[in-house]
């Protein structure tokens, strides 16, 4: 395995595979395992979390099309007049984020575009942000409608955060950043079992049966069973 661990050293670098290897307590056969257990665990969860985003952007999209009475609410928001350019959203360097984060896909897709394209072509942390307070307020305060069935007391800000905290886990795996560690840098699922639960009750309160949604989909359960025995 030492050879099996050189190769995967010289393919990952010293730094990345070191901390599988510190987590293992040196064993470089469950430091190679670890790391393919993550790499698993994080392709099932990658496409948990695509089904969340795809319910969550057409669920905004199909809100302020009706809401707004508009649908290209998208572009025409975005415009100077728009809701994007509400002086409440210049950020501290003077700039409107979202709306340029609009514009620029618009021109990205340049004699392509469509508006369904254009809300294709927005990334997860422009539709969080829809829920982050000020803008939440400057759209009217109603995109909680979307979230049909969640519980009594959850309110704005609890959705932003699990979104946030959603955004976060996809931004750790793109980036291929390890999810199967505590803070002490020890082997640990729970922090990918907390946030996969908070996909499941989001598509939940969208509306959406989670089993029956993400039927067919790679679970992470065995991955998480066999993190659970790497020591």
């Amino acid at each position: 395995m030492s050879t099996q661990y050189q190769l995967h050293e010289k393919l990952l670098s010293t730094p990345r595979l070191g901390r599988f290897l510190t987590a293992t307590q040196g064993n470089k056969s469950q430091a190679v395992r670890l790391y393919k257990y993550n790499l698993r665990l994080s392709q099932s969860l990658f496409g948990t979390i695509s089904m969340l985003e795809i319910a969550l952007r057409n669920a905004i999209d199909k809100h302020y099309q009706k809401q707004l009475n508009q649908p290209d609410w998208l572009k025409h928001s975005s415009q100077p007049s728009g809701l994007f350019n509400d002086p409440s959203l210049r950020n501290h360097a003077g700039r409107f984020e979202q709306a340029e984060k609009v514009n620029s896909t618009i021109i990205a897709l340049r004699k392509h575009y469509s508006h369904d394209k254009l809300v294709a072509g927005l990334s997860f942390g422009f539709w969080r942000f829809m829920f982050s307070g000020i803008q939440f307020k400057v759209f009217g305060n109603t995109l909680l409608q979307i979230f049909p069935n969640r519980p009594k007391g959850i309110n704005q800000k609890n959705i932003y955060q699990k979104l946030t905290d959603t955004n976060n886990l996809r931004n750790r795996i793109a980036h291929h950043e390890p999810i199967c560690f505590d803070v002490n840098n020890k082997p640990s699922i729970l922090y990918s079992q907390r946030h996969f639960q908070d996909i499941l009750e989001l598509l939940e309160w969208l509306g959406y049966p989670s089993k029956q949604i993400l039927s067919g989909l790679e679970s992470p359960k065995k991955d998480w069973e066999k993190i659970q025995k790497i020591r």
